[in-house]
């Protein structure tokens, strides 16, 4: 397992997943962000860390889990997040800005509620699912039309007690569920993937006719390879984030605590669609 001394090669893997889906940062950003990922101001900080050898302190911080209580919080839209992923998010809503500050300025630590509307401006508790994510507000970002965007790490699922907006952002009250543990179903795992790679090549095939039709050179959407995952939930989750599904799909499938069930559910899924 990588720690805090495997920081350079994370930076280089990190930039390669995030030019995959179409975010360029420098490889100067791609050390900054992984610097606060340990938890540590800045990169001349944690390699001066590295070269001192404090273990200790930096993986402390880098797996310090939430406790459940109040924290700021972000309403979304039409997209559901799943752990593992460091997604891009954008807002225009003057709480969510503030709640996004708060996190920013403190521990980054951020909850993540998908919305069950996207026609609800003022979400509460009845807007938004019981179960959503907590993130880490990596980059915090005013665009040129007057958004906000949140380069965000996904970490875990939460369950959702409260969620109200006060005058300073959007807060909510959670808790860490009890998720089930991973159990050993290596033929559900082969045959989820193979199920994958079909329909990857359907998407693939249907991808190039599209640009062909269009006069546009043939290039293909890359897919993540998912040969060497071995833990259900985990894949579960991975294939759930590239697949298209409806925003009540997704959501199930996020609230689906016991991994082995969930990773069903994918393979059903793309069953249904292939």
């Amino acid at each position: 397992m990588r720690d805090f001394r495997d920081a350079k090669a994370m930076a280089q893997t990190l930039r390669a997943s995030l030019t995959a889906k179409t975010v360029t940062i420098s490889h100067g950003e791609s050390l900054e962000l992984v610097s606060k990922m340990f938890g540590v101001a800045d990169w001349n900080t944690l390699s001066a860390q590295i070269q001192a050898g404090r273990e200790g302190p930096l993986v402390a911080a880098a797996t310090h889990a939430t406790e459940a209580g109040r924290h700021p919080a972000m309403p979304i839209r039409d997209f559901v997040p799943f752990p593992g992923g460091i997604v891009p998010l954008y807002t225009d809503r003057a709480k969510t800005i503030q709640a996004l500050g708060r996190a920013f300025q403190g521990a980054r630590q951020i909850i993540v509620a998908i919305q069950r509307s996207s026609d609800v401006d003022e979400p509460g508790l009845a807007d938004v699912y019981d179960v959503g994510v907590l993130g880490s507000v990596l980059t915090l970002d005013q665009l040129a039309d007057g958004r906000w965007k949140a380069l965000t790490q996904i970490h875990r699922r939460i369950m959702i007690k409260d969620f109200v907006g006060e005058a300073d952002g959007y807060v909510a009250d959670v808790e860490v569920p009890d998720e089930q543990p991973a159990l050993d179903v290596p033929f559900l795992i082969l045959a989820t993937k193979a199920r994958f790679a079909v329909h990857s090549f359907r998407d693939t095939i249907k991808q190039g006719w599209d640009t062909i039709k269009q006069g546009y050179p043939c290039v293909p959407q890359i897919k993540p390879p998912f040969e060497r995952v071995r833990d259900p939930g985990r894949l579960a989750d991975m294939i759930a984030s590239h697949i298209e599904l409806s925003i009540p799909d997704k959501q199930a499938l996020l609230a689906t605590l016991d991994p082995v069930r969930r990773l069903e559910r994918v393979r059903d899924l793309l069953q249904g669609n292939a």
